[in-house]
């Protein structure tokens, strides 16, 4: 099991599910870039990513994730001052004249563009969570049959890092340009994700050593999201910004730690990749990547009980936890009353309480075994967020919700690994890298709906705790989908004894 923390926050698969997804590529350690390509004032690089016998593209993916960092962390930074933006334009919209009085409206009826202001940033979630389920195969299907996975990496992220330079003049003409932006990053971002995991995929076909690559690349991508943090809150305090000042500076220092880092990355340290298999003859590159996964999963739903449940399971956890981002922010904003400092301040318990909490989850998934610890994980993330919705209810109690975030940050980092654990032990023998796109996408499919439930919740009226509590139909129906996989070791037993039958299903 994978016992690094924070794989939630770069969505990356644990590297059990990696050890045989290349069994029939070339080994990638063949493709080491000759050092004379790389400038003599970059290579020292593999050295100080301490990768330096290994293939050059372990610099540039550990340089990646480092990036990756920033620009996780300057989202954080960026909502808030999108949601001040959106409420002083909702406040403007809704002044009503009365001769040389001005009356303001009542909270319930500000709207921009249609919809509350508090709405923002779940309707971006709601948006690129559709878009991003849409595209992902496609991606996918690119990366995989095609020689422009290099290119599918290069370009999203260069586009991805010009909008955050451009993010830098955030402002009341501005915020809705950008949020609209905030979309079109997020589906790059998955672009570049996909390409980021091939390459990943590729360092090497033992387990050991893809452990040893995925923990530096999750080590440097906390060490980058937490001194980014610091740094942003520390300039801000002396500076004396507001949220929207917050969010320049931290726009400023991912544009300028993006163009550096990705740019020497992508540029010198990773290579042109070949096709790692062609497009059928009675398929496109547009069908394919869609038809692939319909008929992987239509084989699971039939005949793999303990898998279907798990990849049922998997999406209603996963879309909640993948929603705190978004939720949080808008609950921390608008209930709490917060600003970028002090919701910045609780992320970083998030962040740092993920280090226990996967230390927690190694424990548990060996002395229960991973499926119980799931669960376990599962029920207390449900108390955890129905006592919070119940006591922060006003921003007098706004100190409360540094606790509720550590044990969030916990379990965040307790389930995630888990997940990877349970997931690597259950599926034929054999079939990893194919099960590997669909663990990925099963993840992510239903991003949108945690989001689209609070935004709605919103809309009507009603309170923000309930909007913060609905996260625990996801939780809960993750639970009653583990309950029924049964017994962990006969799921185990039935991957081991029916890995023949799923090849010879999937030539059918």
């Amino acid at each position: 099991m994978d016992d690094t923390p924070y794989s939630w926050i770069m969505d990356e698969p644990s590297s059990e599910g990696y050890s045989a997804m290349n069994e029939n590529s070339e080994d990638f350690h063949d493709h080491v870039l000759p050092q004379h390509q790389v400038p003599s004032c970059f290579r020292c690089f593999p050295k100080l990513c301490g990768f330096k016998n290994g293939p050059i593209e372990a610099t540039g993916l550990s340089m990646i994730n480092f990036a990756k960092g920033a620009v996780t962390m300057s989202t954080i930074f960026l909502g808030p001052a999108l949601l001040a933006l959106a409420n002083d334009a909702a406040q403007a919209n809704c002044i009503q004249h009365n001769e040389d009085v001005e009356l303001q409206c009542n909270e319930n009826e500000q709207r921009v563009y249609g919809m509350k202001p508090s709405s923002l940033l779940t309707v971006i979630g709601v948006v690129s969570g559709l878009l991003s389920t849409i595209f992902l195969p496609l991606f996918g299907a690119v990366v995989d049959h095609t020689t422009y996975r290099k290119e599918i990496g290069q370009y999203s992220i260069a586009i991805v890092t010009i909008v955050k330079g451009i993010e830098i003049f955030v402002g009341p003409s501005t915020w809705f340009a950008f949020s609209v932006l905030q979309v079109v990053n997020f589906v790059l971002y998955n672009a570049h994700s996909c390409a980021i995991y091939a390459f990943t995929a590729e360092l090497s076909t033992l387990p050991n050593e893809q452990v040893v690559y995925n923990s530096k690349f999750q080590e440097v991508n906390y060490i980058c999201m937490l001194l980014f943090l610091i740094v942003v809150m520390i300039i801000s305090a002396l500076v004396g910004t507001d949220d929207v000042g917050t969010a320049r500076i931290s726009q400023s220092l991912v544009f300028v730690i993006c163009t550096f880092t990705f740019g020497v990355a992508w540029k010198y340290f990773m290579t042109s990749r070949p096709a790692l298999s062609n497009v059928p003859d009675d398929s496109t590159l547009l069908k394919t990547g869609f038809q692939k996964l319909f008929t992987t999963f239509a084989r699971i739903m039939r005949k793999w009980y303990a898998l279907r449940y798990f990849l049922l399971s998997i999406m209603l956890s996963e879309a909640a936890t993948a929603a705190f981002s978004t939720i949080g922010t808008t609950f921390m904003t608008e209930a709490l009353g917060m600003d970028s400092h002090q919701i910045g301040l609780a992320f970083l318990c998030v962040f740092v309480a993920g280090i226990p909490g996967c230390k927690v989850g190694n424990y548990l998934g060996n002395s229960l075994n991973p499926l119980r610890s799931a669960k376990l994980c599962l029920v207390v993330f449900m108390l955890n967020t129905t006592v919070a919705s119940l006591v922060l209810q006003n921003p007098s109690n706004l100190n409360s919700i540094y606790i509720f975030c550590s044990v969030w940050g916990a379990l965040i980092g307790w389930l995630h690994p888990t997940h990877s654990a349970i997931y690597c032990t259950i599926i034929p023998r054999g079939s990893e890298s194919e099960m590997m796109g669909l663990y990925l996408f099963s993840g992510s499919v239903l991003s949108f709906l945690p989001p689209f439930i609070f935004t709605c919740l919103n809309e009507i009226g009603l309170s923000m705790d309930l909007g913060l509590a609905s996260l625990n139909l996801f939780f809960a129906g993750g639970l009653i989908f583990f309950l029924l996989i049964g017994d962990f070791e006969k799921a185990v037993d039935f991957a081991i004894v029916s890995q023949c039958e799923y090849r010879d299903l999937s030539h059918v």
